[in-house]
């Protein structure tokens, strides 16, 4: 008998824990629980899993409340735990490199995966003054410093002096000393061992420059999540004593989403990439894989003056500007605060398309494999657009969220929008070294929920004029449905028989679906989803009307297609 995985996710506003057993010789999600709690109290996840073990009648705790795990064969217990967490102030983050576009570039990118606040860059190519460097550090608080430069076997000298100064701040500050990465000239590894002396507060990283025009960011990157357990574990007791479980892994949740994104991009028939954008009450992810390369960003809530004026932007005048900074400050300072009437929800709304549309805007900024353009959207392919997150699952339903994601992600060509309604990516990233197989056969399982699929027709044509004709074929033997789309249109098309269906696409001449060439089309298979197909004739960029009732009419009139 196969004994079941455990998977659990910390944070500062709840705690989750699934379970995933074998059934039938294939693993799947067999139970699931969300608490409200903090991290700082263990008992909130403790009544999680007590739940758990309720509800699937799996024993999953001892006696004393400690995690139960399989002793010998054939014995009640967990096969193994992955233990994910999100809470913790974002970690103050020192970067020093040897160049701005060599160094600091990839090491802003680097970070910018993990919950991080950069507090302090150090450019030694533009600041070569030993005491500057010096001064900047002691007066700069952080909890980890990243130092990197020079290709492998290259120049010296101005990274023997960078780390000669982090042995001083080590001699000024011996106990409350930062984790500090080395991802620079390998062929000083050893005298940064020596020199700095700091024991498992060190850690020695693949170089990520290790020859001219080579980038590799892999070393590093397993390092951070190295640096940043022993921050959490110092700020949450409670983790270093389930990281002594020989049977628990434990990753920051940004890494634990990222490893899935990257499994999922490599098992994946098609060549599209992998996008998942994850929101929180308090902060954002966006994971974009594709062509064999991991791009990440966490974003932490902010409120601020342009945040607010870019939703008031949104709403225009059907909310006043008073209530949406209310609302939103008070979201900051309570960020488990549900909209409580019709105006707040509408805010909330247009909150959500602004602060994805900031983080896939800032990603494309950080790294230039991203191609994203906030007037024009996604301009390379990616399948699905995987959506999760609790500021999105507390929504009334996921139609009222779908205008502003679809408006801010603005995709091309053929895409399918998908829901992760258990948050299962970051749970199942937390298990791969455990079992191979588990990942495959829980996301084999149907595990996520489609929510549409979403045919973008991007057109020379004039409002009015047909751009596309769709023949869609149910495959129940009932006679093929016949549709036209107009241009500025956004049409929903049903699917009656819940099924996935076949659907030709014959765009006009002057018209593109995606297929490579204008007036191209052909067949395409869309799975079954909640609001079927979604074809969007708007054209890019979006141009709404420059009259206010006009334009909120518009608004509203997308939202009633898709049911809302």
């Amino acid at each position: 008998m196969t004994n079941p995985y455990l998977s659990i996710q910390i944070s500062s506003l709840r705690n989750q824990a699934w379970l995933f057993d074998d059934r039938s010789g294939s693993f799947e999600l067999t139970g699931y629980t969300s608490q409200p709690g903090s991290a700082h109290d263990p008992q909130t996840m403790i009544r999680a899993l007590q739940e758990l073990e309720k509800n699937t009648g799996r024993q999953i705790l001892t006696s004393s409340n400690t995690l139960l795990f399989r002793e010998n064969e054939g014995t009640e217990g967990l096969e193994g735990a992955g233990i994910t967490f999100s809470a913790g102030k974002p970690i103050r983050t020192a970067l020093i490199g040897l160049s701005e576009k060599f160094s600091l570039e990839p090491l802003r990118r680097l970070v910018s995966f993990f919950n991080s606040e950069i507090v302090l860059e150090i450019n030694l190519q533009n600041e070569p003054n030993i005491s500057s460097q010096i001064e900047k550090l002691t007066n700069t608080g952080f909890d980890l410093l990243v130092l990197a430069g020079g290709i492998n076997g290259g120049p010296e000298r101005a990274l023997r002096a960078a780390i000669s100064n982090l042995r001083l701040l080590g001699q000024l500050y011996p106990v409350e000393r930062p984790q500090i990465i080395y991802a620079g000239n390998q062929a000083l590894a050893d005298h940064v061992r020596l020199e700095l002396e700091i024991g498992d507060d060190l850690h020695i990283a693949g170089n990520i420059q290790p020859e001219s025009g080579r980038e590799d960011l892999s070393f590093a990157y397993k390092a951070i999540h190295k640096a940043i357990l022993r921050i959490r574990m110092k700020e949450f007791p409670a983790l270093q004593q389930l990281a002594n479980e020989p049977k628990v892994n434990i990753f920051p949740v940004e890494f634990a989403r990222t490893r899935m994104g990257t499994w999922l991009e490599q098992t994946q028939a098609s060549e599209k990439g992998i996008l998942q954008i994850h929101l929180e009450p308090e902060s954002g992810q966006v994971v974009a894989n594709r062509n064999g390369k991991c791009m990440g960003l966490w974003e932490n809530l902010k409120v601020d003056k342009d945040a607010i004026e870019a939703v008031a932007g949104v709403l225009r005048k059907s909310v006043n500007q008073t209530v949406t900074a209310a609302y939103m400050l008070n979201k900051q300072i309570h960020p488990s605060f549900l909209p409580a009437t019709l105006e707040e929800l509408s805010i909330e709304i247009a909150w959500i398309g602004i602060r994805i549309k900031k983080m896939l805007l800032r990603l494309s900024e950080l790294d230039p494999d991203f191609h994203y353009d906030p007037d024009l959207g996604l301009q390379d392919d990616y399948e699905p657009v995987l959506l999760s997150g609790a500021t999105l699952d507390r929504l009334p339903s996921f139609r009222h969220a779908f205008i502003p994601v679809l408006d801010s992600v603005l995709p091309n060509g053929v895409t399918t929008f998908a829901w992760d309604d258990f948050e299962v990516m970051a749970a199942l990233g937390a298990l791969a070294e455990f079992n191979s197989l588990l990942s495959a056969q829980v996301v084999d399982s149907d595990i996520f929920t489609n929510i549409a699929t979403v045919v973008v027709v991007d057109s020379l044509a004039t409002t009015g004029q047909v751009v596309l004709r769709l023949e869609v074929d149910e495959g129940t033997g009932d006679a093929r449905q016949r549709y036209k789309v107009y241009a500025q249109e956004l049409k929903r098309i049903e699917s009656a028989s819940g099924n996935d269906i076949r659907v030709y696409l014959s765009p006009e001449e002057n018209s593109d679906v995606g297929m490579g060439v204008r007036g191209l089309g052909g067949w395409v298979i869309t799975p079954a989803s909640r609001l079927g197909i979604i074809v969007d004739a708007r054209g890019r960029p979006l141009q709404l009307p420059a009259d206010i009732q006009t334009m909120q009419e518009t608004r509203q009139q997308w939202h009633w297609e898709l049911g809302v």
